[in-house]
């Protein structure tokens, strides 16, 4: 019995963390389009996805001698790009601090072409964290208890910011980016304007905070057997307890 349930667990753990996130980040993606139909299409490609992607790392992790190579290119992925976030995230959130004792500066930092290149560099990797790289991470590292507990203490903060992003942070940067730069601002829009950017730099400490745990998970050695190991032991151990 324990053994089944382990093989279960190993086999379903990681779909209960990545797909709900993937369909909840469809689904608020999705709300972008303002229609309710997008919302739900969104979140049906999210569950789609999700499935999609732990059948085709689960079909790929079969043999055992590849897995422990597929877990250490995911983590170095996963490490790569969430460092490269989070230096990108610093360098916006320091010209925006700057900026807010002169609204205008602020205001043309969000607009083209600045705001466009730095929200294009965000947003891809951003969306390759949310989508491939995080969810990748587990699908190809769970049966490594260490890592996994890293691995899926950094996904539930991440997705816990990313939601976050979705309902606060991106509606309100729209909405700034529909005023005029050269235009008199009110005093409702400068005080809107300094708590988001107040607000953003605790998104940088999940940036930062998820970088340094999938660094952490990095350094632990990848096991080409991980649990099967024990449950093989387990099954040792009965097959000797029965003989004597």
């Amino acid at each position: 019995m324990s053994t089944m349930k382990t093989t279960l667990w190993d086999r379903r753990g990681p779909f209960l963390v990545v797909v709900p996130a993937t369909t909840v980040i469809g689904a608020l993606g999705a709300t972008a389009l303002g229609s309710v139909t997008a919302t739900l299409l969104g979140a049906v490609a999210g569950l789609v996805w999700g499935l999609l992607l732990g059948f085709i790392a689960m079909r790929l992790a079969r043999s055992e001698s590849r897995r422990p190579g597929l877990a250490n290119a995911s983590m170095f992925l996963a490490a790569l790009c969430s460092g490269m976030l989070a230096g990108g995230a610093l360098l916006v959130q320091m010209l925006l601090t700057a900026g807010l004792g002169a609204p205008s500066t602020s205001f043309t930092i969000i607009h083209s072409p600045f705001g466009g290149s730095f929200n294009l560099f965000i947003i891809t990797l951003n969306s390759l964290m949310e989508w491939l790289l995080i969810p990748a991470a587990l699908f190809l590292n769970w049966h490594i208890p260490k890592r996994r507990k890293l691995i899926v203490i950094a996904a539930v903060v991440y997705y816990g910011m990313r939601v976050w992003t979705y309902v606060y942070f991106v509606p309100s940067i729209f909405e700034f980016g529909a005023v005029p730069p050269d235009d008199p601002f009110s005093a409702e829009v400068l005080e809107r304007l300094h708590i988001w950017v107040k607000l953003s730099w605790l998104r940088f400490g999940v940036d930062i905070s998820t970088n340094l745990l999938f660094l952490l998970a990095a350094f632990v050695p990848a096991s080409v057997t991980g649990n099967f190991r024990n449950l093989a032991g387990e099954k040792a151990v009965e097959k000797g307890a029965q003989s004597a």
